[in-house]
């Protein structure tokens, strides 16, 4: 599969327009339930893919967005949460590893204050250039990471998969 792949160079950050926290270990159930209904069935992660994606930078940030207590206390959903992300850092080189939301919360501003709130940490901790890719048919998360200051490489990467 071939991917698009995209960067930010680190200026004109906008600030979240919604809250976010640090991810919790009792978090990681709820969360992997979402991302199994945010991607494709290959792009699934399961516990073991969670870590190696918090593992895969020298430092990581791990940040989910949840609803409002009043909007959870009404029954909206199977969980409060509604998404995640996770940026890593490398050196002066982001990555923006992971971002899920909920189907049902899309177009809500979670997945954009997911991805300002990992910006501004890789800005905080001296990153210049931070890259994400996306699938090449996920016009959404394309529109989203451009609304965010990303601009498209010239290269696409490409996944390939083999069973053994």
């Amino acid at each position: 599969e071939r991917l698009h792949l995209l960067e930010h160079g680190m200026s004109g950050l906008e600030r979240p327009m919604l809250p976010s926290r640090r991810a919790r270990r009792s978090d990681r159930a709820p969360l992997l339930e979402i991302d199994a209904r945010a991607f494709d069935e290959f792009w699934h992660i399961d516990q073991l893919g969670l870590e190696h994606a918090l593992r895969a930078t020298p430092a990581s940030r791990f940040r989910v967005c949840e609803r409002r207590p009043s909007d959870a206390a009404r029954g909206e959903g199977r969980s409060a949460l509604v998404g995640y992300a996770i940026t890593g850092r490398s050196g002066l080189q982001g990555y923006l590893q992971r971002l899920a939301v909920a189907p049902e919360a899309h177009r809500q501003g979670w997945g954009a204050s997911l991805v300002a709130d990992g910006l501004r940490w890789l800005a905080r901790h001296g990153v210049v250039r931070t890259l994400v890719n996306t699938q090449i048919k996920n016009e959404a998360a394309l529109e989203l990471y451009k609304r965010s200051g990303f601009s498209l490489l010239p290269v696409n990467l490409v996944v390939m998969d083999r069973t053994l």
